[in-house]
């Protein structure tokens, strides 16, 4: 009887080990932002996630491609992505993209994925899903 609970016991071992990585893979939740902006920094005005609250700035700094650094900073943290606006000012009712993959502090394994849109290029939106651990 005490091997059977033994063999019982590494068995459950074994089923946990297999299962961690699902565990601890996230699950996309909706994202949405309203942000104003000034030249190259924006103020967030609402957003969906309470990590990242109204007040909190957004800079960008162009790359030679023509793309945007975007830095998002929060009390205890930052996350950088990549945007890619010239579909906007190609045709306004295209969407442009913001892709964020690396972060510090509390934003720390913060994945964002969006679709940027704009009705007077001072007001802009962001609308897609984010992710918070190692899955994407």
């Amino acid at each position: 009887m005490r091997s059977v609970r033994i063999l019982f016991l590494i068995g459950t071992i074994v089923a946990l080990t297999a299962l961690a990585p699902l565990a601890s893979a996230s699950i996309a939740k909706p994202f949405h932002a309203v942000k104003d902006c000034d030249g190259l920094t924006c103020v967030i005005t609402s957003s969906s996630y309470k990590g990242i609250p109204a007040g909190t700035v957004i800079n960008y700094a162009v790359n030679t491609d023509g793309s945007l650094t975007s830095v998002i900073t929060v009390a205890h943290g930052t996350a950088t992505g990549r945007c890619v606006l010239d579909p906007i000012f190609g045709d306004p009712s295209s969407p442009g993209t913001c892709v964020f993959a690396s972060g510090t502090g509390s934003l720390n394994q913060f994945h964002l994925n969006v679709a940027v849109d704009t009705v007077d290029f001072v007001t802009w939106t962001w609308d897609g899903t984010y992710t918070i651990g190692s899955g994407r």
